[in-house]
């Protein structure tokens, strides 16, 4: 199997075209450039690290298009599992030649281990910290490494859980408000699926965890994940369809959206008290 664009043995096929690892990376960054051109980001970047793959391509990418960067790893506390992330993410940054900024979940009173529902509290605890930390750290942005695999993944689990008002967070930009310090969301690899994603980070060489948490290992959510790809894969294409039409969706839901100012910590609630701060007096 030949590249489509030059004579080299290919690696990828991708919606009828195949690409060789030169080609691939040029496919790779010009999917992640759209986004970036689009929204017309331009300015400092805090980039969220998780230690896995898509957040790893992530970084490298914006890396690659000599964007202003500034890492960042939440350290969880989940026993094995965050320390094994974090190393990965440190040893991302010293490649590349960053510093690493460490955020740790304890110091705030949070312990995951503690809660009936940890990944409901550890969503709620990493949206509040990567906007804190992008906010005091005067950057313009805050990007994620979330894929095309997973916004339809979140997409599909709302639906399934009538979870309407949760339904927002599909759009590959979220535009910040100085007067709630909400800082701006991007997720520069959102025409991008998993599978893209790790041969991204494969072929080059980049450091991440193969470690799943434990606390995510029976989610839901991977059944929901692996039958949208089971329907890409007879039907090509059809993640990106379904994405536009939930973007096209959220347009529609967003005008209704209303903001507060938490009155613990000042920053964008949907109530009177964020629910990071009912966390934390939980």
């Amino acid at each position: 199997m030949k590249c489509s664009y030059c004579s080299k043995e290919g690696i990828a096929d991708i919606y009828g075209k195949c690409y060789c690892e030169e080609h691939f990376n040029k496919y790779f960054l010009g999917r992640v450039r759209s986004i970036i051109d689009k929204f017309g980001i331009d300015g400092r970047i805090a980039v969220a690290l998780s230690g896995g793959k898509d957040s790893a391509a992530c970084f490298y990418a914006l890396h690659s298009l000599n964007l202003e960067l500034q890492p960042f790893y939440i350290n969880l506390d989940i026993p094995d599992y965050s320390n094994a992330c974090q190393k990965k993410a440190e040893e991302l940054c010293n490649l590349l030649g960053y510093k690493l900024e460490v955020i740790e979940l304890n110091e705030y009173g949070i312990s995951l281990a503690k809660k009936k529902k940890p990944c409901s509290t550890c969503g709620t605890a990493k949206r509040y910290l990567m906007n804190k930390f992008a906010y005091e750290n005067e950057c313009k942005y805050v990007a994620t490494g979330h894929n095309l695999s997973d916004v339809i993944t979140f997409a599909f689990n709302n639906l399934a859980n009538v979870n309407i008002l949760n339904f927002r967070g599909n759009k590959p930009y979220l535009e910040g408000k100085e007067e709630y310090k909400m800082v701006a969301k991007i997720k520069p690899l959102y025409w991008l699926k998993d599978k893209e994603c790790m041969l991204y980070a494969y072929i080059n060489k980049l450091p991440y965890a193969d470690e799943e948490c434990p606390y995510a290992i029976n989610a839901p959510t991977l059944k929901i994940k692996e039958w949208i790809h089971e329907i890409e894969g007879k039907q090509p294409g059809i993640m990106v369809n379904m994405a536009k039409s939930f973007w096209k969706l959220e347009d529609l839901m967003s005008r209704d959206i209303n903001l507060n100012k938490c009155k613990k910590c000042g920053y964008a609630s949907y109530g009177n008290i964020c629910k990071f701060c009912k966390i934390r007096k939980r």
